[in-house]
């Protein structure tokens, strides 16, 4: 059914890239470049598996598109296709997908051309101290969840092998993982300023820095990975679900739930299984995953159908009445890496 709608989401944009979300009251939204971007890998590990060329042609599809929309500098806009804002975060997801594509296409390929100014523009805007401060999501806000881009522009630096991104992203790696407190939980953790943030951005945040450290065998950032995440397990089994949003403290806001953000806290838990010898991760990546799937829309609304919505019930304020296509995503990937831990 996931994969199904991914289809739908690209038919709803006329075949250019897959849809931000659908609304229950509006209906489909444009396409998305940044999340096109990343759903790439999804595809084209989905394809391997099912040895399914209607996958692989689809990535092929999205990466043509992002080719197309890739500016003269080599960055790539914010926001839903249209708008013209530099993105340091979208275009690190975009590099990904492209980078991903170019290893099944070849290295000669307009993805892989399009990946390598993507990613030069992406070391260029880094700071001496290994901050992104230019293409912000909201300005002058520096977010912990930006960690995710530094792990997909070294996927990207080494799938094209350009060993110069190394030393500046191990330097971005440092200031991010600079962002924890000690109860485990991150400053700037949210999507805009303040005390709260979506187990989205939280996992966002915590499987970049995990990738990162383990890429460059940073012990010291691996612990604190492992530190918050027991913490956030805690407070989950204490409670016996999980809060849409935390703050402080590992404070949670139980008034709702996001099937998105439990997907992605699921791929979290298993990536750090499959790095360490504690089989509790792999048990938390099983419950958290169940916490997303019993929520996947099983109605006959092709703008739903297999999807999973950002909030439960639908009024939380995650995505209000939307099912957004990285959440289509993640569940896949979650899936995925279950499958593979089998």
């Amino acid at each position: 059914m996931a994969l199904a709608w991914l289809f739908r989401s690209n038919s709803a944009c006329g075949g250019k890239g897959s849809a931000h979300s659908y609304s229950i009251v509006w209906g489909w939204a444009k396409a998305y470049p940044e999340t096109t971007g990343y759903l790439i890998p999804s595809l084209l590990a989905w394809a391997h598996l099912r040895s399914d060329q209607v996958l692989f042609l689809l990535a092929r599809r999205f990466g043509q598109w992002l080719v197309e929309l890739q500016r003269p500098e080599g960055f790539w806009t914010g926001g839903m296709v249209g708008e013209n804002r530099p993105s340091v975060f979208n275009t690190a997801m975009i590099v990904d997908g492209l980078s991903a594509l170019a290893a099944h296409v070849g290295r000669e390929s307009a993805a892989a051309t399009s990946a390598h100014r993507g990613l030069s523009w992406l070391l260029s805007r880094l700071e001496a101290d290994g901050a992104w401060r230019h293409g912000l999501y909201v300005s002058d806000f520096v977010p912990a969840y930006y960690a995710y881009a530094v792990s997909a522009a070294l996927r990207t630096a080494e799938r094209l092998q350009q060993p110069e991104g190394r030393q500046p992203l191990q330097r971005a790696l440092h200031y991010y993982a600079g962002f924890f407190r000690p109860d485990g939980t991150l400053a700037n953790a949210g999507l805009k300023p303040g005390p709260w943030a979506f187990t989205h951005t939280i996992a966002y945040a915590l499987h970049g820095l995990w990738d990162a450290a383990q890429y460059f065998q940073e012990k010291t950032i691996q612990q604190q990975v492992l530190t918050s995440c027991r913490a956030l397990w805690g407070t989950i089994a204490r409670r016996g679900r999980i809060a849409g949003r935390y703050r402080e403290g590992w404070r949670g806001d139980y008034s709702f739930t996001s099937p998105v953000g439990n997907a992605q806290l699921s791929c979290l838990f298993r990536a750090i299984a499959h790095d360490v010898s504690d089989a509790a991760f792999g048990q938390w990546a099983d419950w958290a995953l169940d916490c997303a799937i019993k929520h996947q829309c099983q109605s006959q609304n092709p703008g739903t159908r297999g999807a999973l919505p950002g909030s439960v019930p639908w009024w939380g304020p995650y995505l209000r009445g939307r099912y957004p296509n990285w959440g289509v995503k993640f569940l896949l990937d979650a899936l995925y890496a279950a499958r593979a831990a089998v």
